[in-house]
Order: structure tokens, then sequence, then C-alpha cells
């Protein structure tokens, strides 16, 4: 018999073991080792039951496997956790596209047609500029519609106009871009692809979605560490320590000095980011 349980958006769907093998799988786990911990999961969900504790289910299992690959489990939690203010959020993004090639500016003033605008983030690569506006949402219950992406293609195009007016900038900026680290709406998906809006969110585009430019390179926020609760996080983000990545690049006396934290929060946050990023 089907067990239903409730999404984050506190919508009902039918339990799909295949989707807990597929997802204990993008965080590392061996095909069988992620069937039998989504075996056990399956054992212990019972009707109605949230997606929050089945997540928690499997994380607890994925854990007893490997440190490093519950960790990778909580990604989505952690990006929650980016708050409260969206600027976190701004700042990882940007890490991200530099770290996938872009040259990236953040928070800049533009002039646009009509009036002006700080710009979440301004990329380009390959000859290509984008304007980009990073929406953060801290429950996944909360999916980006399509009056954002109204918003933010509105944006660019006053941007773009004051650029064409502009001698010999008429081409310096080509594309809106919405970047979010929820899921977006069809109808905000719909708009987008017919206007031209990039969009990067949760699962979407294929290929190219958010989690899936996180995982290629191993771009994790510090918030997926455990170690790192609230008073730490705060220290680390303000002292832009943002990637997982750049902690464990760095030798543990030099973290250590920089960081701000305690020595022995610090030495902890470092083991754990030198386990989720081995090849620092």
């Amino acid at each position: 018999m089907a067990v239903h349980i409730i999404k984050s958006s506190g919508l009902p769907e039918r339990f799909d073991i295949q989707k807990l093998i597929e997802s204990l799988m993008r965080s590392g786990a061996p095909s069988d080792v992620a069937r039998d911990i989504a075996e056990k999961v399956e054992g212990e969900v019972t009707p109605s039951m949230r997606t929050k504790a089945i997540f928690r289910l499997a994380r607890r299992h994925l854990k007893q496997y490997n440190s490093a690959s519950g960790m990778k489990y909580s990604l989505k939690k952690a990006l929650y956790s980016l708050g409260p203010s969206g600027y976190p959020f701004e700042k990882y993004t940007a890490g991200i596209l530099k770290a996938h090639g872009y040259s990236v500016e953040v928070e800049k003033i533009m002039d646009g047609h009509c009036v002006k605008h700080e710009v979440d983030v301004l990329a380009s690569k390959d000859d290509e500029h984008y304007v980009i506006e990073c929406k953060y949402h801290n429950s996944g219950g909360n999916a980006t519609d399509v009056k954002v992406a109204l918003y933010v293609h509105a944006r660019f195009v006053d941007i773009r106009k004051a650029c064409e007016e502009m001698a010999g900038h008429g081409e310096f900026v080509h594309r809106g871009w919405l970047v979010t680290n929820t899921r977006c709406t069809s109808d905000a998906l719909r708009y987008a692809e017919c206007v031209g809006l990039k969009v990067t969110s949760w699962r979407y585009p294929d290929g190219e979605s958010l989690e899936r430019m996180i995982e290629e390179k191993r771009l994790y926020p510090v918030t997926i560490l455990p170690s790192a609760t609230r008073k730490p996080l705060e220290t680390l983000i303000a002292r832009d320590f943002i990637l997982v990545k750049d902690i464990a690049e760095m030798d543990e006396e030099t973290f250590v000095v920089q960081s701000g934290l305690d020595p022995d929060t610090a030495r902890a946050v470092k083991r754990q980011a030198d386990d989720l990023c081995p090849c620092g």
C-alpha cells in the first residue's frame, strides 16, 4: 500500500524510494549502500510524515556509512541556513560562478534608463555579460514565483537600455539571470524561457542546476559543516569564509588565526572541511 508523505510546501505526495536512492547517490553513496539505506528508511516512514523527518532519518543512516556523505546530504538545508539576510547567498553565488570560470563583481551599482540599480552579481564569461539577481529563501516551502522572474527581467531591460544609449557599450549587458536556492514555479520558468531570462535553481536546468554546479566542483557552503554553529558561522561569513573549499585549501594554523574562532572550534571546522573537500 502506498504511503503518502508531506512535502515542505505542505502538499502530500507518495513516498518514492527511487527518489530517495537517487538523492543518496548524489551525496556520494554507492548504489548498493544507497539502496540499503533507502530500504531502512522506508521501513521507518509513517503516513503523513514530513520530508524533513525523512531527511533526518536518511542522514542519520548515511553518517554511519561516511561522515562526508552525510554532510553532502545536508546541502539543501545548508543553503537555507545562509541567511537571515540574502547577502551571504549573493557572495556564495559569486564564489560558485568564479569557480566555474566567470569574472564576478558583487553589489555593483548600475545606471538604468529609468533608475539606478544595485545588482547582486555582475558576471561575465566568453564575452557574455550577465546581470544576476539572487533570490534567497530560508525554507523549501517558498518556491520562487513568476513575480520574481518579472522583476528580474524588468531590471535587466532597464539596465540594458541604458547601456545601449552609451556610445561603445551597446552590447555590454547581454542577459538577465535569476539564481535561487529553491525550485521555481512552472509559470516562472515558462516566463523566463519566453523572454530569454537565464535561470539557475534547485534541480533546474538539467545538467546545470544549482546543486549540480555545487557538487561538480565541491563548492559547499560553510553552513554544511556540523561544527559551524550559529555564532561561528556569523564570524566565518563576516570574514568572507563562504566556501568549505577555501578552508580546506588553507593550512590549519593559518586558518586558526584568520578565522576569528577559538582554536578548538577552528580546528574542528578545519577537520570537517578537509573531510568534505580532501583535494583541498
